[in-house]
């Protein structure tokens, strides 16, 4: 049985959703640089965790 080096296609639609998502926040690079379009789902989905509490510890 063949598996597929890629991930489901599923997981692109939540990375590229939260890339945007991302962007409408005002975050498109990391602070060394790293583009959000270079980075994984994982990343993305801890960088958003982290905007989220930044933004419910101002509020």
């Amino acid at each position: 049985m063949l598996m597929s080096a890629y991930p489901p296609e599923k997981s692109f639609e939540d990375r590229y959703a939260l890339i945007d998502h991302l962007r409408n926040l005002g975050y498109t690079e990391d602070l060394l640089g790293k583009k959000t379009v270079e980075m994984t789902l994982p990343e993305l989905q801890q960088i958003y965790i982290n905007l989220e509490y930044q933004r419910e510890e101002r509020a």
